[in-house]
């Protein structure tokens, strides 16, 4: 077997590959990952050097050697020492052997030298041959422990970078599955996270899906899991909650883990909560839309209405427009907050009398429509009644409310909804004394 080959070998039994930065938290292929110590050391933050060291299977053998085998021991690892061993073992039996050769039967003294002589160089020869080898052994196996120290050196770097990087983001969790969705790694923040939400402890090995008590949500993960199994790279923002005001928004970014060979073996997910994002989001939506004082629509959710309308030629197509009088110098004469209180008033009546026949919106300053598709004109013409009959009589800090009212209605296409609008806003005029 080669030098290279020995290091594959060794590289293998280590369970890690060094052009892998993810395979070190994967531990031996052929060991349950609830025992991986690599994975364990970067689950807990403590150092994998700390835990075990390239040379303790080294001293554990040398704790099993016997007497004669720890004496041995040092001229077994120094190649040259071995092969003197050798050589003083092998001239001590040759003199013993011959010396005792020649005092059982009488050998001529020349002859019994000439024997030594042959002897010793064949055993110098041979010593030589197995110098050779044992030189070349030896060095490759010297090589091998200390590339096996260098890969182990940089496979603990690898896993210091991933853990530094996996703890440097405090808002997001951040996990490593493989392909039965066991943990192979995973930050701080997701242990306590799965902690606080499912009051389970997780560890290394564990299965995601078993901590997840409630099935929809299991659902949804392992479906999101099982595309990035085949290959997805994705995002996915999952809503917990259905109100929105106290809803609850994930961000998770899913990727499938590739060995050097481009298989997928497992998967990556970060998530990021991005509730106050996603709130912030909709705020801006929703004033976007609605007039921030009434929390009515405004003027630019109807001009979008009317496109629509248009665009789907609804027909009939009521407006009802409301105007309040005198709104300056009720601000002047009363002040603003008043006069705000007073339109708030309008769109709760306005509200009240159409009920779920129409959309209400601000339109202007001191102006309200009422936006009536599919409603015909008499229909039109009774809310109008109605509005007058509510609004007489309603007062805010001690001002009454007037206001005058107009409509118009659109049965057929010939005309826009801004045309018939205006012909709400003409009517509205002449309702005025």
């Amino acid at each position: 077997m080669t030098y290279k080959d020995d290091l594959e070998k060794l590289r293998k039994e280590a369970g890690f590959d060094v052009n892998d930065p993810t395979s070190f938290a994967r531990g031996k292929p052929d060991k349950p990952l609830s025992e991986d110590t690599s994975a364990k050391a970067l689950s807990d933050g403590t150092s994998g050097a700390e835990k075990r060291s390239p040379t303790d299977a080294f001293t554990s053998e040398e704790k099993k050697l016997t007497i004669w085998q720890k004496i041995s021991l040092p001229f077994i690892r120094n190649s040259f020492m071995s092969v003197l061993f050798f050589m003083l073992i092998t001239v001590i039996w040759i003199v013993m052997s011959h010396t005792i050769l020649a005092s059982i039967r009488e050998v001529p003294r020349s002859t019994l030298i000439l024997f030594m002589i042959k002897d010793t160089l064949f055993m110098l020869i041979l010593g030589t041959v197995m110098y050779r080898i044992f030189i070349t052994q030896f060095a490759n196996t010297y090589h091998l422990e200390e590339d096996y120290r260098k890969e182990f050196d940089r496979a603990e770097e690898w896993k210091a970078i991933q853990h530094s990087m996996m703890e440097t983001m405090p808002e997001t969790l951040v996990y490593t599955l493989d392909r039965d969705f066991r943990y192979t790694s995973f930050n701080n923040r997701h242990k306590y996270s799965m902690l606080r939400i499912w009051h389970e402890e997780i560890k290394i090995g564990d299965k995601l899906l078993d901590h997840i008590t409630d099935d929809e949500i299991r659902g949804l993960i392992q479906h999101d899991l099982e595309n990035a199994l085949k290959g997805e790279y994705f995002s996915q923002v999952n809503q917990f909650g259905e109100n929105d005001l106290t809803a609850v928004f994930w961000q998770n970014y899913y990727a499938p883990i590739l060995d050097e060979k481009r298989n997928i073996i497992g998967v990556s997910c970060f998530a990021t909560n991005i509730t106050a994002l996603k709130q912030s989001q909709n705020k801006n939506l929703f004033l976007s839309y609605h007039d921030p004082l009434t929390q009515l629509y405004n003027r630019i959710y109807c001009e979008g209405e009317f496109d629509r309308a248009d665009a789907e030629e609804i027909v009939p197509y009521s407006i009802i427009v409301t105007d309040i009088q005198g709104m300056r110098q009720i601000n002047d004469n009363y002040g603003i907050e008043t006069g705000d209180n007073l339109l708030i008033k309008v769109g709760e009546l306005l509200t009240k009398a159409v009920k779920d026949q129409g959309t209400i919106a601000r339109w202007g300053s001191d102006e309200f429509i009422v936006m009536l598709p599919g409603v015909d004109a008499a229909t039109a013409e009774a809310l109008v009644n109605i509005c007058k009959c509510d609004f007489p009589g309603v007062t805010v800090n001690g001002v009454p409310l007037r206001a005058h009212f107009g409509f118009a209605t659109r049965t057929d296409m010939s005309k826009s909804l801004p045309d018939i609008l205006r012909s709400a806003e003409r009517q509205s005029l002449q309702d005025r004394p």
